[in-house]
């Protein structure tokens, strides 16, 4: 049988390693303990936008997360809320898609889309790591999410995986916080994608520790830096003749760039040769870089001789790519590149993603996005990348996942 006659074949339904929710609007202000309750985020009309308010800085605006589909609209057809020219009065009531934010109807959604079932993010809660300086304000912001998320994951666990999320600046709370989501049902936890300290530092050495007894993957998501520098996002920015929401290119060309130097500080400073059993997420970076990456990493442990003669050595002949390989998980939505060098990377590190009910999102045409981008790719390697690696890593039994769907 031909290649092309093999791959004719696509996969008939889905898992997605990427999905969201979007944050209601008393999220903070009902679930934050009273001592905190005054730095709780709250929604707040800016120049005619309803905006995320955190540290008393407008973040996003509350609609902002939810744009799925409209990307495949004609511009002059698009929503209200999706025209750069009448964000004002923009709403989350009036604006935010429910599959958001109430759990039968993101099942509803996703199934439509051929996904049974999902692992879950948030949303506008991930920039707080960029917008909130305080340890612990931030601390109680993402307790009080996970317990919104956790109780959201409930309506049915066995379709919805829910990911928690971490605040490193105090590793014994993060521990703790990590056990007891871990305990209600999270399998996974969101740790920033940079942090205030690298993570080849020692500091992080009893939180590696503690994610591995407790099997817990450790997600890096774009938009998770925790960083002292102020959140840009604005009206204009730093192009002033540009008219509406402007985002600098950095931030949309060039993802990859702080997770790529996270793994590189762990990779090559022996993180994952102390902690063999410690999973990695790298989550909406895509992931057609990684082979060149690897190959430098390789490089320069074997040839450069600052590293040769004073760099962090493995116990054995293992190379910086062989860690990779073992302990690092690429999620991805469209990455035309990466199925040709899925060999180098290894099929079974391979997770898609819709990115639902996300702007970026693949949503509602998963199917014909995916059969172009995967036609070369043989049936039994697309049902790994799409279904198969997110369910051994996150827990999804494919065979209840099936007959919810047919039981609708």
């Amino acid at each position: 049988m031909s290649h092309s006659i093999e791959v004719a074949r696509q996969v008939p339904w889905r898992i997605s390693s990427d999905t969201h929710v979007v944050e209601p609007p008393d999220l903070f202000t009902s679930r934050m303990s009273a001592a905190f309750r005054e730095f709780a985020p709250r929604l707040e009309f800016v120049d005619g936008v309803e905006m995320w308010i955190a540290d008393e800085k407008p973040g996003l605006p509350a609609f902002v997360a939810s744009r799925a589909g409209d990307r495949f609209e004609p511009v002059e057809t698009r929503p209200r809320r999706a025209m750069p020219s009448t964000y004002s009065g923009a709403t989350f009531a009036d604006d935010v898609r429910p599959g958001g934010y109430e759990p039968d109807v993101w099942i509803k959604d996703n199934v439509s889309d051929g996904v049974y079932g999902g692992v879950v993010f948030a949303s506008l809660t991930m920039i707080f790591y960029r917008m909130v300086p305080r340890s612990d304000v931030l601390t109680e912001i993402l307790r009080a999410y996970n317990d919104w998320i956790l109780d959201f994951a409930s309506h049915d666990l066995d379709r919805i995986k829910p990911v928690t999320m971490l605040c490193l600046d105090d590793i014994d709370l993060a521990i703790a916080e990590m056990t007891r989501t871990r305990e209600r049902g999270a399998v996974g936890a969101i740790i920033p994608v940079r942090d205030l300290v690298s993570y080849d530092d020692v500091r992080y050495e009893r939180f590696w520790s503690a994610a591995e007894d407790l099997e817990m993957p450790l997600n890096m998501h774009v938009a998770t830096e925790r960083t002292d520098k102020p959140f840009h996002f604005t009206h204009g920015g730093r192009q002033p003749h540009i008219q509406g929401q402007y985002t600098p290119p950095e931030m949309l060309n060039t993802p990859d760039l702080m997770v790529r130097t996270s793994l590189a500080e762990m990779t090559m400073s022996g993180v994952f040769a102390r902690h063999p059993k410690l999973r990695v997420v790298s989550v909406e970076h895509e992931g057609s870089w990684l082979p060149y990456f690897m190959e430098r990493m390789d490089w320069h442990y074997q040839y450069n001789l600052r590293t040769t003669d004073n760099g962090y050595r493995y116990p054995d002949d293992s190379l910086p790519s062989d860690f990779v390989r073992r302990n690092v998980m690429i999620s991805f939505t469209e990455d035309t590149p990466l199925p040709k060098v899925r060999d180098i990377i290894g099929v079974d590190r391979l997770m898609w993603g819709s990115d639902y009910p996300h702007a970026e999102s693949t949503f509602p045409r998963s199917d014909e996005l995916l059969a172009a981008a995967l036609a070369e790719v043989p049936e039994a390697e697309q049902a790994l990348m799409v279904r198969d690696n997110c369910a051994r890593l996150f827990g999804f039994d494919t065979a209840v996942l099936e007959q919810k769907a047919a039981q609708g």
